[in-house]
């Protein structure tokens, strides 16, 4: 067979287009697809990875009491757990006293997030950190002058723990009686040392500012435990300049 015939008996050879990928990136929808497309990869890895560290929510989103999991906030301790129980006393029974002195005028500036409590005092009581919110496990106490103040224990007891948190500032911790545990935090400084015993207005420390809660300004940052949960101090905590209920 001659090479002619042998030419003519083989099936033509089809050459790849050129400039294939060129002519895909010339259209004008490529590149914003792409774009697109990465972006809602990153989006999906944020919200996994946020899902799978913390416990934070949107301001639309604030509702805790749906999700039943025990999961805590990674910031800090001081900030407690995501569902919130009203552990109900009898009435006029509240022992602790004011944290602060009564010759000071104080506020409270942000009060606690209570489950049973309408939509608009629940917003209220959100702690907002950069673009995430938790909610406060405590009440936030300021000076009207917006100055520091000194800090005193609300009850006789033992002090738990004092330490510095890098979210919340210092924070001490006083076991009382009957399961009680009242938790000072954003302070400036501690006058206390784990292991001591300290008497109701012994001196615990210095208002300060905190990063979680740096929007509140100088201000303390009070909680109550009953039994190693969160529970609303205004059950517990007499007002200012009014005693504490007798034993």
């Amino acid at each position: 067979m001659s090479e002619d015939n042998k030419s003519k008996n083989q099936a033509p050879v089809k050459k790849l287009p050129t400039g294939g990928w060129k002519s895909i990136f010339r259209k004008k929808w490529v590149f914003p697809a792409m774009y697109m497309g990465a972006a809602a990869i990153i989006l999906a890895f944020i919200m996994w990875y946020q899902n799978n560290n913390d416990f934070s929510f949107t301001k639309d989103q604030y509702n805790v009491t749906q999700n039943k999991a025990d999961q805590k906030n990674p910031a800090s301790d001081a900030v407690g757990q995501s569902e919130q129980k009203s552990i109900p006393v009898n009435s006029g029974e509240k022992p602790l006293s004011w944290p602060v002195k009564p010759e000071v005028a104080t506020e409270t500036i942000m009060g606690y997030f209570d489950d049973t409590a309408d939509k608009k005092a629940q917003q209220a009581a959100l702690i907002q950190y950069e673009n995430s919110y938790w909610p406060n496990s405590g009440i936030a106490i300021a000076a009207k002058d917006k100055k520091a103040f000194e800090v005193v224990a609300s009850a006789p007891g033992k002090v738990v723990k004092a330490e510095k948190d890098p979210m919340m500032g210092y924070q001490v911790e006083i076991q009382h009686e009957n399961g009680l545990v009242t938790v000072y935090s954003s302070l400036e400084d501690a006058s206390v040392k784990q292991g001591e015993n300290v008497e109701a207005g012994s001196l615990i420390g210095l208002a300060g500012r905190s990063v979680l809660e740096k929007n509140l300004g100088v201000h303390l940052h009070f909680e109550v435990r009953k039994n190693g949960e969160p529970v609303s101090p205004e059950n517990f905590l007499a007002k200012a300049g009014e005693a504490p209920a007798a034993k």
